[in-house]
């Protein structure tokens, strides 16, 4: 399967039209409970309106644009701590805990209730764009992304939503994206019982009232809980087509920060019920309520990048503006924020060839995009490139942190008490080492900043031996322990800093660990 320049530039204005589109659509009714019957814009969008879900993608793509295709989670926070200056959420929590330096993946769940939320799905067209065709490596981006600010549910909606929008670069049947999507999650997670409630209320042929009352059922959502029931705000009044709204008491209470399940879903509502008309299929996802500007901005970038740009009616394309106005940035020439969707899409397209060369071949005409053998998830599609298969990062616990050197791969278990340390309780951590050559290696470790009287069991110097990469995922990989018991604590935190060189060759690498003596 091929597509060629044109196509795949068509694609990406269609999904960052669409992105536009649904998000001002929805943008009214955000956080707000309620079932309405909107057709249309219903506020003024002669100005373009401000959208957090498109914002924070110009953080990664410029990451992209100065560092490669070699980023991973620490880059991305890197970047998110020098340009979003949004505080609240779980943006907040995990741009605090890393500059506490509490690194990914622990960042995203540590003292963070909304890790669960929202945040992470509504950002992943950027990846989906540069891995088209190949929703494994998508996949692997967004775990990277979604775990800088969240954890679990988060995560996986994002995971979700990547490989859909990755694969619908050459896929269009929804019912073969969905199951495309469903293929790179856990097989009992939150987003997936969402996906499942919203294709049995279909298939029984349920309305989408009804599929929306019984989604918010089986996976309550807080989103909608905190504006509460919609009775119309100063931009958009109650009217005939979004009436004020009474409490349903059928829905249960959420927990706090529990979204991103009921958010999928809601998606899937508006795609199945609006039966492939794009300007249907928003509205019904807007019409659902909740976060009304990331399940309707989603939905049309999902639909944009099947149809194209050029199939988004015009009605649609010329009622809302194509500036880009940001909330949630904090702009310097370096970030370098596109005035245009346009513009925006200009230079996503500019970085697939960097970030997806193996798929990408040059013609007179531009490029062609070739995909991968397999859409579905297949563990086979991390190797021979040595990329982390992200189903297995999702095994582990968000206290296992990363490290991505060009030769090895270092992972640090902090335990269950995470960055957490006490007086007189032992604390263990297990560095492991994986070996990314053809070449066999040697590991020297030398571990600082831990107080003598700490008294570091092994002392503070170790060689770990590593067998070369040859397609294994067991023999490349070894492991020391460091374990100490702390004592005499007078600092609110500990940095220790585990020095890394290879045996023979001249790299040094530096891995650096936060301990935290307090409540975290």
């Amino acid at each position: 399967m091929k597509i060629n320049y044109k196509t795949y530039c068509d694609k990406v204005k269609g999904c960052f039209l669409g992105k536009n589109i649904g998000g001002t659509l929805g943008a009214p009714f955000e956080c707000f409970r309620g079932v309405y019957d909107i057709d249309f814009f219903m506020q003024d969008v002669s100005s373009p309106v401000p959208n957090d879900d498109v914002d924070l993608q110009l953080v990664w793509l410029s990451a992209v644009e100065h560092e490669g295709k070699n980023i991973d989670s620490h880059i991305l926070a890197q970047y998110w701590e020098n340009y979003v200056s949004a505080e609240i959420s779980e943006y907040g929590a995990g741009k605090n805990n890393y500059s506490m330096g509490i690194v990914p993946p622990l960042s995203g769940y540590l003292r963070n209730e909304n890790r669960e939320s929202n945040g992470a799905w509504i950002r992943t067209e950027i990846w989906a764009c540069l891995c088209a065709g190949n929703p494994a490596l998508a996949a692997n981006y967004a775990y990277y992304d979604a775990c800088v600010d969240h954890s679990g549910e988060g995560i996986y909606a994002a995971i979700f939503t990547a490989t859909v929008q990755a694969a619908a670069f050459f896929e269009s049947d929804i019912n073969k994206l969905i199951e495309i999507g469903l293929s790179y999650l856990p097989e009992k997670c939150g987003v997936r019982n969402a996906v499942e409630v919203v294709l049995k209320c279909f298939k029984n042929g349920d309305d989408w009232k009804t599929a929306r009352k019984k989604l918010l059922i089986a996976e309550p959502s807080s989103f909608g809980e905190i504006g509460g029931e919609w009775k119309g705000v100063p931009s958009v009044p109650a009217s005939a087509k979004c009436p004020a709204q009474n409490k349903d008491k059928d829905i249960p209470k959420a927990v706090h920060g529990y979204d991103a399940p009921a958010s999928i879903g809601i998606v899937l509502i508006g795609w199945l019920y609006g039966k492939g008309d794009f300007g249907k299929s928003i509205c019904l996802a807007a019409n659902c309520g909740e976060d009304t500007d990331c399940t309707a901005g989603t939905l049309g970038a999902i639909m944009g990048i099947i149809s194209g740009a050029e199939s988004i009616p015009d009605k649609w394309k010329n009622g809302c503006s194509e500036k880009i106005a940001v909330c949630t940035l904090r702009p310097d020439l370096l970030l370098n924020v596109p005035e245009t969707v346009s513009a925006l899409c200009e230079r996503v397209v500019k970085q697939f060839p960097v970030v997806s060369s193996e798929r990408c071949a040059f013609t007179e005409n531009g490029f062609e995009i070739t995909a991968a053998n397999c859409l579905k998830y297949d563990e086979n599609a991390f190797y021979p490139y040595q990329q982390e298969n992200f189903k297995e990062l999702l095994k582990e616990s968000p206290c296992t942190a990363r490290y991505h050197f060009p030769s090895l791969t270092v992972k640090v278990n902090f335990g269950e008490s995470l960055a957490k340390i006490e007086e007189g309780t032992e604390k263990r951590i297990i560095v492991t080492l994986c070996n990314k050559l053809y070449l066999s290696q040697y590991v020297n470790a030398e571990i600082s900043g831990i107080p003598e009287e700490w008294k570091l069991a092994n002392g503070d110097k170790r060689a770990v031996g590593l067998e070369h990469w040859h397609g294994s995922k067991v023999s490349h990989t070894n492991k020391f322990e460091l374990k100490f018991t702390p004592t005499a604590l007078k600092n609110y935190k500990y940095e220790i800093v585990i020095k890394i060189s290879v045996n023979g060759r001249g790299e040094q690498y530096f891995v650096p660990v936060t301990l935290i003596n307090g409540a975290c």
